[in-house]
């Protein structure tokens, strides 16, 4: 985790000096939009996660300052390349592991090494997308009592958002019986939100009585196969 947070943190120095931003002084300090695929393998068994990940505008654009471009304003695929490596080699720190965790029956399961991983520069949007695909190992049958997925910083130095809720949530290949459900975070009370807000962004964690509070911040992807 602390390996990610030093990528991200120097980032978000420069981000406050340079460009002034308030939201820059506070937790959280990146936003993302999520898309997340559970796949299915020819034996109808849970196989791996997709995730897609698009970053907020100011943080896309200063992650790729000084980044050559060609005349349609993209990035060479090498240098894309080149930071995929470096995040997904931060992501999985232990601690961090992509913010992902998935239960089978209340049960915690593992993910292999993660795969098709790629990042992609959309200049007339200026944002960067990340993706990449967590197997499952093994892959596991599904049955009424279900598989969660959850997703979040638990220092909450990265929030996401998924738009449209369960419809963010798609299963490739997946049996016809099951059943996609999502539980979105529960709001913090302000006296939280005030008291994140005025972390500053040399502050890399969180206080214990706010670790607590932003567990409650996870976004919850469900499936059924009755």
């Amino acid at each position: 985790m602390m390996k990610l947070k030093k990528i991200f943190a120097g980032l978000i120095f420069v981000l406050a000096q340079s460009f002034m931003v308030p939201a820059a002084q506070a937790h959280p300090h990146i936003w993302i939009e999520g898309g997340i695929e559970l796949v299915f393998n020819s034996q109808g068994y849970a196989s791996g996660v997709r995730q897609s990940w698009l970053f907020d505008e100011l943080f896309s654009t200063y992650a790729l300052q000084g980044m050559p471009r060609d005349k349609a304003g993209q990035v060479p695929s090498a240098e894309l390349e080149k930071i995929t490596s470096e995040w997904m080699a931060a992501l999985a720190d232990p601690e961090s592991h992509f913010f992902t965790k998935i239960t089978l029956a209340g049960k915690p399961l593992t993910f292999g090494a993660p795969r098709d991983a790629r990042s992609t520069w959309d200049p007339k949007a200026s944002q960067l997308v990340l993706s990449f695909e967590l197997p499952i190992d093994p892959p596991v049958k599904i049955d009424a009592k279900g598989i969660e997925v959850d997703i979040q910083d638990p220092s909450y130095f990265v929030a996401f958002d998924y738009k449209g809720g369960v419809r963010a949530f798609k299963g490739i290949g997946a049996p016809a019986q099951c059943k996609f459900g999502y539980m979105p975070p529960r709001p913090l009370d302000p006296k939280t939100e005030r008291l994140l807000w005025s972390i500053p962004p040399t502050q890399k964690e969180l206080p214990e009585n706010l670790r607590e509070a932003v567990r409650q911040l996870s976004h919850q992807f469900t499936v059924k196969c009755p």
